[in-house]
Parts: structure tokens; sequence; C-alpha cells
């Protein structure tokens, strides 16, 4: 089946007509004690990965634009990742953004990115269709056999690169036909207006001054301090070679000698290489000197000093999809040493299952990696119990996450679930309580046991 845009902006407009009365409502609560000019309200934004449900995610940032929530800080992984970088792109802060990429991510051409080995390669799409399409026993066979040699030369049966060019376009489409580089990215989000901290932040919540985020003004009003070198993007990836989970941009400075004038398109393809599906994504390793050790060691504290000796990097990094370490990187803006000014929003694509039957050593190997993907996240949000308050969840179970050939109803269905799972948990979110048990966990770790 090829690739057409079969789904409209307008036709998601038209989905979320009747909650138009529901969704404005919204706008009279209290979600942050950041606040533009205009009345928006400023938080951070975490994506979970999920392929093709990924569309859900925009039925879910829309309810939050809509009620006059704007974003600072984004966050995600996989194809979380491709949505967040694509958010963060698509405009200021300030800016309604959603409304320049549901065309784009509504119709990404998903089956396009079964590239194979080589151009022409027609073996890697033939067996994914034998197998999503719940071909014969013999037809499957025969098919995985004909992709071997993807295997063998690619380790995967798909290079990767068609997703890759495809990404790189739509942010020369959102960035004026030239490359988003994250100079160019870290500039736009960080293109804030003027904000104000709310009279509802205890001053008592910072007491000492230097650390305080915000500076008063003459006329008593605070204002929120700027800080335009800090990166608010943060995209996660498995560095497969190092054993190293990477958050990009904040750590390329380990992998390129100018980080700026990385192409933010090469983060999208570190974290979403699905292993197996898609090749690894390589970046050469930097020449090791001091000046790169002591980058290496300030970015794995943990490390101990005998793994920073000699030549102590492969010759080429592999990245895989950072689902593998961290499909929801809740944590990517969570400061434990303080009660935030706003909070960290995450969004779900699943509710989370602890009953699998294992029956196979299919089921075996299965259940491994989803135990190794889930077990950092659960654990940290198993520290923070306060994060449950923040998180929102889309039952997409019924939904096939590799669907190449989605079609309208099914989009729209789960673009419902967004919009649903949106109002829901901003119609019971409670601002003040949240703080109050960031408050009690603060001064409870400060306690002297």
């Amino acid at each position: 089946m090829p690739d057409q845009i079969n789904t409209t902006r307008q036709d998601f407009l038209d989905a979320a007509a009747p909650y138009q009365a529901r969704i404005a409502a919204l706008k009279k609560n209290q979600y942050s004690d950041i606040v533009d000019g205009e009345g928006n309200q400023y938080i951070d934004l975490v994506l979970e990965g999920g392929g093709t449900l990924g569309i859900a995610l925009l039925g879910y940032i829309y309810v939050l634009e809509q009620a006059g929530l704007r974003f600072i800080g984004i966050g995600g992984t996989s194809a979380g990742a491709v949505s967040a970088i694509a958010l963060a792109a698509a405009g200021k802060p300030s800016e309604s953004r959603l409304d320049k990429l549901m065309d784009e991510l509504a119709n990404m051409p998903m089956r396009s990115f079964v590239d194979g080995r080589k151009d022409g390669d027609s073996d890697a799409i033939n067996v994914v269709d034998a197998w999503l399409n719940k071909r014969g026993a013999l037809a499957k066979a025969w098919l995985t056999a004909q992709v071997l040699d993807n295997l063998h030369e690619i380790q995967a049966l798909n290079r990767g690169d068609a997703f890759k060019n495809w990404m790189d376009q739509l942010l020369r489409r959102l960035n004026g036909e030239q490359p988003m580089t994250v100079a160019s990215l870290r500039q736009r989000m960080n293109d804030l207006p003027d904000l104000w901290v709310c009279d509802s932040a205890l001053a008592d919540d910072f007491p000492i001054a230097a650390l305080c985020p915000y500076t008063v003004q003459p006329d008593g009003r605070r204002q929120l301090n700027r800080h335009a070198d800090k990166d608010q993007l943060c995209v996660i990836s498995a560095d497969i070679s190092t054993e190293s989970k990477i958050a990009f941009p904040r750590m390329a400075n380990l992998y390129w000698s100018d980080p700026p004038s990385v192409n933010v398109a090469e983060f999208a393809r570190a974290s979403m290489s699905i292993p197996g599906f898609f090749a690894t994504y390589k970046v050469p390793s930097r020449p090791v000197d001091d000046n790169i050790r002591g980058i290496w060691r300030e970015a794995m504290p943990n490390w101990p000093e005998e793994s920073l000796g000699g030549q102590f990097l492969p010759k080429v990094h592999h990245f895989v999809d950072g689902g593998v370490l961290s499909n929801f990187p809740i944590d990517a803006f969570h400061n434990s040493e303080r009660v935030p000014l706003r909070p960290t929003f995450g969004v779900k694509l699943q509710w989370d299952e602890h009953n699998h039957d294992i029956q196979n050593l299919l089921d075996v190997f299965t259940q491994s990696f989803n135990s190794a993907r889930h077990v950092l996240d659960g654990e940290f949000i198993n520290r923070n119990p306060d994060f449950s308050k923040l998180v929102a969840y889309i039952d997409t179970k019924e939904i096939g996450w590799l669907d190449f050939g989605m079609d309208k109803a099914t989009k729209l269905r789960l673009f419902d679930m967004g919009l649903q799972s949106a109002m829901d948990f901003l119609e019971q979110f409670d601002w003040s309580n949240y703080k109050r048990i960031r408050r009690l966990l603060l001064q409870a770790n400060l306690t002297p046991a």
C-alpha cells in the first residue's frame, strides 16, 4: 500500500469541535506558577515513544495548547523524540505550535522508512507485510530468508536513511529551508517572552538568593530569569558501544567537536533506531586526548578511573532506540532540590502491564527487552512518587504500533484518545496540592534520619 496523505489538519479540528466548551473551561485552572503577559501558563513536557501510536500525542498536545499551556522544556524517546523535536522546532515557546505539525506528523510516510539495505530493496517491506498481515508460516519463512543478507550486511532490516532524510526535510521546512542545528534550535527554544512568577509561588521555597530562579523588579513583580544558552530539548538514545544512556543535545560534546553545528535530525535518528529493524546509528569516536577524557569523566561520574585509561573509547559509537533504556524520560527536567515553579507533564501511550505469561523462547526475549526498557523509568517514579500526579495515560493497547497503512478512522480514533486523556488529566490536576507534596518530600529529605 503506497503512502498517501489521507488525514488533514481540518479533520482533526473537526474531531475536536464537540469538546470546545469543555476545553475552554480548562483555561480557568492553574497548572503552573509561570505565566506570560497573555496569560499563558508554562510547563515542561515529556512524550513516550510508541511508533504510529504517536498520533494520540497530537490530541493530547492539542488540548494542552488550547487550554493555554505553553512548553519550555520538551523531551522524548524514539517516536516521542520525533514529536518532541518537531514540536520544539515549530515555533517560539509562546506560540501555539501544533497547527504547523498536524498534517506532517499524522501523515508521516512510515512505509517509506522501510528502506532495506539499499535503494530498490523490496525484501524488507515484503517481510514486514508478511508478519504484520499474519501470512502463513511458509510464506513468513520464505520471505524472512530473503532478508538474511540485510541482517548480515547492516545488522538490521533497514538502513534508516529514508527516515533521517524525512526528518531533516521536515525541520528545514520549519526553519526557512535551512538545516535545524543545535544552535538554531537552542535559540528558538529560549526565545521566550517576559515570564512572570505568580503570587501563589512562596518566596520561602527559595531561601538562598543566589539560587533563586527569579528577580524581583522595582514594581514588586517577580520575573523569571533567562538562560539563553540552556538546552531545553532532551532526546534519549542508547550508546551500546559504551553501555551508556545519552541525553541529546546536552551530551553531544561526547561525540562531536562542534556540537552547536550538529543537525538535530541526527538525534532523532539516534533515538529511534529500533534494534533489528533499523541499523544502528553510527558516529565515529572523537580522538582520545586529555580533553576528551575530561569530557567523558564529567559526563560519566560513576565510571571508575580505570575505565578512562588508554584508548578507552570504541572506534565507532553505535546508537539504538533510547527506549531500550528509557522509553519515558520523565526525569529529564526534574530538580529534587527545590519546589518547582512549573510542572513536568508526561504522557504515556499505554498503561504499564505487570502480568505477562511466558510460554516460549520469544516471550523470554521479548519480556527481557521490555523489562530492561521500563526499569529505569519505573525506578525513578518509585523514588519520586509525586510524579504519579503528573503522568497521563492514553490507552492504545488495541491498536498496533507498527500500522504502516493506518486508515483515517484509526488516526482520528487515536487523536480522540489523546483529547480525552488530556481533558481528564487537566480537570483533576491540582497544582497547589502537587507543590504541597513536593514541599513535604523536600522536608523529609532534609530531615536527618
